[in-house]
């Protein structure tokens, strides 16, 4: 079974790349419920889903153009 790339499963060093936050400020945008959550694994092991962090950054994106309209 291969992963299809939206279903890519993204440890939180490449989510704080993707994004460029903190760990900190992550952990503060999830408990607001502003950031995507995600999915534990097992044990310490937790990852997020590439398409949901994706769709994060483009609404983000979104969010700014129109403020800026």
């Amino acid at each position: 079974m291969t992963n299809q790339p939206e279903n890519e499963l993204m440890k939180l060093n490449e989510v704080i790349a993707a994004v460029h936050y903190s760990k900190a400020s992550i952990y503060r945008l999830m408990n607001d419920g502003k950031f995507p959550k995600p999915i534990n694994l097992g044990g310490r092991s937790v990852f997020w889903v590439r398409s949901q962090i994706q769709a994060f950054i483009i609404s983000q994106i979104d969010k700014t153009n129109g403020e800026a309209a």
